[in-house]
């Protein structure tokens, strides 16, 4: 077997919004899909503008039937926790520069996984689609991204001379919802293939963790079996035991006062330095992936925007839980739904408006 890269676009260049859909002409199993979206920063700034916010949907279809489907938060979190660490990512904000979010696809249990891939014999027509916006966040401008400037990357990682695969891990979301000052949220998850995991996201401003989510349990055959009922920072705490603390560079653009957001909302530990050598800079450790920074140069509070670097450390990427049902590497582990008729994820809320989205993982047969 020979693994090889290979494009199927190279910095595409894109309108400030849009839709398209790239062929997937190859004829080997492909392990994993790499995924680029780069734009250049405005000529101001463009602050808490992680490029994934702007990817509304990324799909791997095959005429009406849909393989992958998840947003840009959430393809980025998913590649996030099967890589283990955060790829490089260019997180910027200063004026002028080029940003970008980067992350796989998964297909298999790992890159170069044979048993477990796309295979695109298997399918008529396969095609990625993606839709996007420069300016879900910031207007594209000055404080955004600037004008014509986006561009897109997609490349396959291909195991030339493999054999056939038996199947491949697909992720898609199965449910959105806006959080409420009370009451639970019933989540039915699929029943007709194996599941391999479940992620959770939900943000909200100002608050860390799993906003406004208090407890997570599943529910298997109205009440027969379950595997776990637990609050939100013991689940948390708990999830920590299978993946450790991630880390990346953030370089941020702020005066004294302003609030910067970082991309890991659990317990996160930020150490910053600043451009010249006369400025301090400090922000309070408190644990939910955002803060109000100190900026002080030669003793006084410096209302100038500064360059500040920032080594970010934490766990829970944008706001998104990892819920492993079984062990990744075997898929006899993988929890059988069927078995049970249903299979019910059940989340009680204790704060409203924060934007809730459930993603599964099934492991599936050709």
């Amino acid at each position: 077997m020979l693994r090889r890269q290979a494009y199927l676009e190279n910095r595409l260049v894109l309108a400030d919004s849009g839709e398209i859909t790239v062929d997937v002409s190859l004829r080997d199993p492909i392990t994993a899909l790499w995924v680029e979206l780069r734009a250049q920063n405005g000529g101001t700034y463009n602050k808490a503008n992680f490029l994934a916010g702007c990817i509304d949907a990324i799909e791997l279809i095959d005429g009406s039937q849909v393989i992958v489907s998840l947003d840009g938060y959430e393809a980025f979190a998913e590649g996030v926790y099967h890589l283990g660490y955060i790829p490089y990512n260019l997180v910027v904000e200063t004026e002028d520069l080029y940003q970008n979010v980067f992350f796989p696809l998964y297909f298999g249990r790992w890159l170069g996984d044979t048993d477990l891939a796309l295979d695109p014999t298997r399918f008529s027509n396969p095609q990625v689609r993606i839709k996007w916006n420069l300016a879900n966040v910031n207007a594209v401008g000055a404080t955004g991204f600037v004008s014509g400037t986006g561009r897109l990357t997609l490349m396959a990682d291909v195991m030339e001379g493999a054999p056939a695969p038996s199947g491949y891990i697909g992720a898609r979301e199965q449910y959105a919802f806006t959080t409420a000052a009370s009451g639970v949220t019933y989540v039915d998850l699929p029943s007709d293939y194996p599941l391999k995991s479940v992620f959770i996201r939900s943000y909200g401003a100002g608050v860390g963790g799993l906003s406004g989510i208090s407890n997570v349990k599943v529910n298997c055959g109205q009440g027969k079996f379950i595997p776990f009922d637990m609050g939100r920072e013991d689940l948390q705490r708990w999830l920590t035991m299978f993946y450790p603390p991630l880390h990346y560079k953030h370089l941020i653009k702020s005066a004294n006062g302003g609030t910067s957001y970082w991309l890991l909302k659990q317990d996160e530990v930020v150490q910053l330095q600043g451009e010249v050598a006369d400025l301090v800079v400090n922000a309070p450790q408190n644990g939910i992936g955002e803060a109000t920074l100190s900026i002080y140069t030669a003793g006084v509070a410096d209302t100038a925007q500064r360059n500040l670097w920032a080594l970010v450390e934490g766990w829970l990427p944008v706001s998104t839980l990892y819920v492993p049902f079984g062990e990744a590497t075997d898929p006899s582990t993988y929890f059988i739904p069927s078995v049970w008729g249903s299979v019910r994820l059940e989340l009680t809320q204790d704060n409203a408006g924060a934007g809730a989205y459930v993603v599964v993982e099934q492991a599936k047969v050709y």
